[in-house]
This record gives C-alpha cells, sequence and structure tokens, in this order.
C-alpha cells in the first residue's frame, strides 16, 4: 500500500492482498488523508489480487463518512477478475464510481 499526493488529490495504489490482517492500515491511511485536508482519494487497484469483506468494508465505510463530509473518491483500475466479482457482488460500483 502506498500513497501519493497532489494538491488535494491523493492516489492510494493497493496491491498483493487487502484482508483482515491489513485492512486497518487502508482505513488509518484513508482517514490519515482526509484529516490532513484531502478532498479526492482515488484507490488504484491495479495490482490488487485479492481483497476480502475486511477490506470493501474499510473502503465502504470510509467512503460514506468521506462523503457526507464533502470529499470524493473513485476506484480505478480493477484488472484482477476475481476483484471485479467481488466489488460487483457486493454492488460497491454502484455506490463509488469505478473508473
Amino acid at each position: 500500500m502506498r500513497k501519493e499526493i497532489r494538491g488535494n488529490t491523493a492516489r492510494v495504489y493497493l496491491d498483493g492482498r487487502v484482508d483482515i490482517t491489513n485492512s486497518s492500515d487502508l482505513k488509518k491511511l484513508l482517514y490519515e488523508l482526509k484529516d490532513n485536508g484531502i478532498r479526492k482519494i482515488v484507490i488504484d487497484m491495479e495490482e490488487l489480487e485479492y481483497i476480502d469483506s475486511s477490506g470493501l468494508g474499510r473502503i465502504f465505510y470510509f467512503f460514506a463518512d468521506y462523503k457526507r463530509d464533502g470529499g470524493l473518491m473513485e476506484i480505478h483500475n480493477i484488472v484482477n477478475e476475481n476483484v471485479k466479482k467481488v466489488v460487483e457482488i457486493v454492488k460497491l460500483d454502484k455506490i463509488i464510481k469505478i473508473k
């Protein structure tokens, strides 16, 4: 997991696995960005191989809180078919803009 910040926009790159063992790190990173005044967050999933319900839950609940406070969030580059299926099953693609 790494981040890039340009002005008021941050890009968070997820790689490998996001699951119960590290989803709290994702939550901490997202709230850190929010608390530092970042107004738009892009989550890049190009190198993500696996995400479980804890990872998706962290993204969803953060998004709800962030949106309520005026933040914008998008998910980009879902290339792994399994990740794509999980995102569609939980209908995250209906809630957060996917590019």
